[in-house]
């Protein structure tokens, strides 16, 4: 883990303009998150970026060290892609990043959806935005709804049901399963090599959105300054 001083938040207002050098280097941070080799590949990042309307960047001294986009889908603010670099992750950058990116993108109050593998981002999902599915507890009916409709957004002919998304990706993206306390979870309802994903989904109002930022901020042992947005 490296040590740092302050993380820049850059908010980009066209990333169908960034060049081919900061795209590779984009490239290179998600590769690096993921722990299997050539995951994700670089049209998958490129897709998770370019058609985003709200990208942003992390930065340390000047470096881009992880990113987040975010957009709308099936009357949802959908988190599209994020990924940190493996020396900086467990700093908490990657939830900055998504707070800030679903903040610059959701309405006053709104659902806030992804899809994932990662046990870790459906713990995050449910801190952060109120998000389903939770183990042993019903989804409620509206955010079931909210599932359903994402999934069928991203794949109208996928199988899915009870908030798994089945072949959605074509492989797993992870050699192993990141450890965490929900991986136990995830793991009795995915099919991990299968590619199976989570669609995961919650509703939350801006001011709590803002409120769980504020005190993501207030938590870091680091400086955090923003390039951008609507929300210091």
């Amino acid at each position: 883990m490296d040590v740092f001083g302050s993380l820049q938040l850059n908010l980009h207002e066209n990333p169908e303009s960034l060049d081919s050098s900061t795209l590779d280097r984009l490239v290179e941070v998600a590769q690096s998150a993921f722990s299997k080799e050539g995951q994700p590949t670089y049209d998958d990042v490129v897709e998770h970026i370019v058609p985003a309307s709200t990208f942003m960047t992390a930065e340390v001294d000047d470096e881009i060290i992880g990113f987040s986009s975010t957009d709308t889908l099936a009357d949802t603010t959908y988190a599209v892609g994020l990924a940190v670099e493996s020396d900086f992750q467990g700093n908490g950058i990657g939830k900055l990043a998504r707070t800030f990116g679903v903040l610059e993108e959701m309405e006053e109050e709104d659902t806030i959806s992804t899809r994932t593998q990662n046990p870790a981002v459906l713990s995050y999902m449910q801190d952060l935005f109120n998000a389903y599915p939770r183990q042993d507890e019903s989804t409620p009916g509206d955010v079931e709804a909210s599932l359903e409709n994402v999934a069928r957004a991203l794949d109208p002919d996928a199988e899915f049901e009870d908030g798994v998304m089945r072949s959605a990706y074509p492989e797993a993206m992870y050699n192993e399963v990141p450890d965490h306390e929900l991986r136990e979870f995830t793991g009795e309802v995915l099919d991990y090599e299968n590619g199976d994903a989570l669609i995961v989904a919650g509703e939350a109002s801006r001011s709590e959105v803002e409120e769980a930022y504020s005190d993501l901020i207030s938590d870091r042992d680091y400086e955090v300054t923003v390039s951008g947005g609507d929300f210091p």
